[in-house]
């Protein structure tokens, strides 16, 4: 049987999120698949590694990003979206400034240099070419946890799922989970928040919010804890062990459920996993 391809494409600045790409790879390759892992940054020789990266010839995709002022990395912006700020973006409003119309500037607005991911692509991303190929998507995020939770999350989803729909990758996996803060809740557990959080600046030296005191807690082995001031308990520590065995635990399901079928062909992507913690 054919082996099955995975491209894995992360970006990520204090290391939460390549932690759960490497949990992923590391289930790809425990069952024998050929891993394509690539850490998305903005020095990347793109020519040299533009055989590796067509969309085409991978079973599935994942693609990864810590959140940022509520949206992905700008690197994974500026790779995946055809505005979002990027090159194109600034090109089409150059030529709009030229008072060419809006079809007119699109068309007169070179894509910027960069990754190729499709072979073949249909003119427009709506429009289905039938004889493409339609690897199962999976997106993932970590995020702070200082603020809503699991909620802070899914717009950066949703905004990575759209990315790679773009590119006819049918997306049928969503995963996220708390990453160490390094915002407000970047304090150790049952710590007081600071009154007023300053970028930078040492969180010990702030001066304390006028909350109460943390509760104590017994467990059952008699170790007693502090209640925790965010969404998250103990930010310090994660990802942790718990956090990683979730990552891989959601690619073995996505591994068995679509792929370990009984005639070698991957099931019909009729249902989604999500892991939301």
């Amino acid at each position: 049987m054919k082996k099955r391809r995975v491209l894995i494409m992360y970006a990520t600045m204090t290391r939460n999120t390549e932690k759960i790409a490497e949990s992923f790879r590391d289930t790809f390759e425990a069952y024998n698949w050929d891993v394509t892992y690539l850490r998305l940054k903005g020095n990347l020789d793109w020519a040299a590694l533009q055989d590796d990266l067509y969309f085409d010839d991978y079973d599935a995709i994942c693609l990864g990003s810590p959140i940022v002022g509520g949206a992905p990395l700008q690197i994974v912006q500026k790779l995946f979206s055809f505005g979002g700020g990027g090159d194109l973006e600034k090109s089409v409003q150059k030529k709009l400034d030229e008072n060419k119309t809006g079809s007119e500037a699109a068309e007169a607005a070179a894509r910027p240099a960069g990754p190729i991911w499709r072979k073949n692509r249909a003119p427009y991303a709506g429009v289905l070419n039938k004889s493409d190929s339609w690897p199962l998507g999976i997106v993932f995020s970590t995020y702070g946890g200082g603020f809503f939770g699991t909620k802070e999350c899914i717009p950066t989803l949703e905004m990575l799922a759209h990315y790679l729909r773009s590119y006819n990758v049918n997306i049928i996996g969503k995963f996220c989970c708390a990453g160490k803060e390094t915002g407000p809740a970047g304090i150790p557990t049952g710590v007081k928040p600071p009154k007023e959080f300053r970028p930078g600046k040492d969180l010990s030296l702030l001066e304390p919010a006028d909350v109460e005191d943390a509760v104590i807690y017994e467990m059952a082995d008699g170790t007693k804890k502090p209640g925790g001031y965010f969404f998250h308990y103990d930010m310090e520590s994660k990802p942790g062990e718990r956090e990683i065995n979730k990552a891989k635990y959601f690619i073995q399901d996505f591994i068995e459920d679509y792929f370990m079928t009984y005639d070698g062909n991957p099931n019909v992507a009729i249902s989604e996993l999500i892991s939301m913690s």
